[in-house]
């Protein structure tokens, strides 16, 4: 006797492969996340430990929008090995990243992460650029960060929503999940 749950027997029989199986219907839901814009929030830090955690929760509670942890190397110690080997370690890191969709934006909070969302760009090339610089920020990576970014945001002493709502707007602009009541739907605007 066959065990009913390993699929032995008549389940595996040729008359069922017309029928669609648990494989074809995770295969067509996986099609359909990878056809959804993403809201990409690159982390400078982990998310319970960053400064601005507050601002970056807000923009998470979006459908559309998904956060990246910071890699095991520090961005600042990837700056100290030169910048052609940040250079290289983020296009590595922009190859082997996963998202459940495709990045439309990518929100930089540090110029530091330019080179992942200069390799991240490459491979997605509609994705904008959005740059929130801490203040005082200068530099190389600080001026082409700038030259690059759709979207400049700061930092003020705002609510955490309203000073997000630039980026909201944009999000829905992009065809971006914001969750908000219409903004899944192409003919609310």
């Amino acid at each position: 006797m066959t065990d009913p749950a390993g699929g032995m027997g008549w389940r595996t029989a040729p008359h069922l492969r017309g029928r669609r199986g648990w494989g074809r219907v995770v295969e067509e839901a996986d099609r359909l996340a990878r056809d959804r814009p993403l809201c990409v929030l690159l982390l400078p830090e982990r998310l319970e430990a960053f400064e601005l955690r507050e601002r970056a929760e807000d923009l998470l509670t979006a459908p559309g929008a998904v956060a990246v942890d910071p890699p095991r190397l520090s961005y600042a110690a990837a700056r100290r090995l030169g910048e052609a080997f940040a250079d290289g370690l983020g296009g590595v890191q922009a190859r082997r990243m996963r998202l459940p969709g495709f990045a439309r934006a990518l929100v930089v909070f540090d110029a530091l992460q330019y080179p992942l969302a200069r390799a991240l760009t490459a491979l997605n090339p509609d994705a904008e650029l959005w740059y929130g610089p801490p203040a005082g920020s200068s530099g190389a990576l600080h001026d082409r960060a700038c030259e690059r970014a759709a979207l400049r945001f700061d930092r003020t002493d705002a609510p955490v929503h309203t000073q997000n709502l630039p980026l909201w707007e944009r999000m829905e602009a992009l065809g971006i999940e914001s969750g908000r009541l219409g903004s899944e739907r192409a003919d609310v605007r």
